[in-house]
């Protein structure tokens, strides 16, 4: 029996060590292609922001309405450019699912310890605080004395 054990330890462990190397396989992989024209588009944004900015300043004659606008269609381009065109948006879509799911393993204390580890947070900062202004008052002091 032990060597049945054995085996299935072994078979688990190698199991285990093939999984860790795909996914630093996988890993590599998604670094190596969000690293690929990238730098051209996010420069595009950057130069989308500084334009709708120098358009904003140079519009000083329109209504604020106007100018205002320039600046938020810049914005929102650039936003877009970055978030649907680059490897970014998928990426920060994949980070927010992922974590939703952690957060829903989370388990969370009930309403009444929570409370009253705030209560409890806010009583030591309330100590901490007024040790510190204690600290401060007779530094304050001291150096008074001295420079006399």
């Amino acid at each position: 029996m032990s060597d049945r054990k054995q085996k299935v330890k072994e078979m688990s462990v190698a199991s285990l060590k093939q999984a860790r190397q795909e996914l630093r396989d996988r890993g590599q992989g998604a670094q190596r292609k969000t690293g690929r024209g990238n730098g051209a588009k996010l420069f595009l944004a950057a130069a989308l922001i500084v334009a709708g900015a120098i358009g904003f300043s140079f519009l000083s004659q329109q209504p604020l309405y106007v100018r205002g606008a320039v600046l938020g269609i810049s914005l929102l381009l650039s936003g877009l450019i970055v978030f649907f065109w680059c490897d970014t948006g998928p990426s920060l879509i994949r980070y927010i699912k992922d974590s939703v799911v952690e957060i829903k393993k989370v388990v969370w204390p009930p309403k009444n310890e929570a409370w009253r580890n705030t209560f409890f947070v806010l009583i030591f900062t309330a100590v901490l605080t007024l040790f510190l202004w204690l600290v401060d008052s007779f530094l304050v002091w001291l150096f008074t004395k001295i420079a006399e």
